[in-house]
């Protein structure tokens, strides 16, 4: 955080965590809510356990027992995935009654976009390249995935240490959000043109609607983290939300720096 570039690559990154989502169905939509994400991140980590280190066999029961949500929720969210052939259940060759949850390329890219842009920061300040082979390869982005996902459940997960960007991706939309906000507090301090931050221009951009994000400035403004606006387009988010916004982005990046040099290895 000390090195003069730090901020800079965080503007990049909170770039790359906005820009708008590609068409066709809405995939980006439903993983913007951290329960949901939190389930498909483990439905990867689950299933390259098994696939590279033998872990067990990566099926529903075992992803309703650590996904996060409900045993029935976790069951419909995946049966949504598999509709989009987002995931495949495929029948194990050596006992066909068992069937694997295989999560799709696309889906690992789209998990692992955060996971990736924060790796991409810490390359332009480490000076190391750490990122493209992961970028490259939706098999070794997977694997990074599973090593993170063993160390949360071992350790815990880093975002804990972080309770305001915690609760905001408890919303729906609530994380792309907060870094548009952030993204226009750094732009705002620069002089830089700004973007729009009407609700409806927010709503349009990440594909949910209105309520979704009056829901999460409404919440950021009873926890004191938003000033109360003077306009549509002057909402200012609090310093001290904005100083753990940048410690996170820190932990994530060695987070992540130090899973990719596993990877590699692996």
């Amino acid at each position: 955080m000390t090195d003069g570039r730090f901020r800079q690559v965080v503007v990049q990154y909170c770039e790359t965590m906005i820009e708008p989502a590609p068409a066709g169905w809405p995939l980006r939509k439903l993983l913007n809510q951290l329960e949901r994400y939190y389930s498909a991140y483990m439905l990867i980590g689950q299933y390259y356990g098994w696939r590279n280190h033998g872990a067990p066999v990566p099926n529903l029961s075992r992803l309703q027992a650590i996904s996060g949500q409900s045993p029935r929720q976790t069951a419909s969210f995946c049966a949504t995935l598999e509709a989009r052939n987002l995931v495949f259940s495929d029948t194990l060759a050596i006992d066909k009654r068992q069937k694997i949850l295989r999560p799709a390329d696309s889906l690992i890219r789209e998990v692992g976009r955060s996971c990736a842009a924060f790796l991409k920061a810490y390359d332009a300040i480490a000076g190391s390249d750490l990122a493209p082979p992961i970028e490259r390869d939706a098999g070794l982005l997977g694997e990074m995935i599973h090593l993170s996902a063993t160390r949360v459940r071992g350790s815990g997960s880093v975002i804990a240490l972080y309770p305001r960007v915690l609760a905001l991706s408890g919303y729906d939309c609530g994380y792309p959000t907060l870094a548009a906000l952030i993204l226009a507090q750094y732009r705002r301090r620069s002089g830089k043109e700004m973007f729009s931050l009407t609700h409806s221009a927010l709503a349009e951009r990440f594909q949910v609607s209105e309520s979704h994000i009056g829901n999460v400035l409404g919440h950021m403004r009873q926890a004191g983290a938003l000033m109360p606006p003077r306009g549509p387009d002057d909402a200012v988010v609090a310093e001290e939300l904005v100083d753990e916004f940048e410690r996170w982005c820190a932990a994530e990046m060695a987070h992540y720096a130090d899973l990719a040099r596993e990877t590699s290895v692996w």
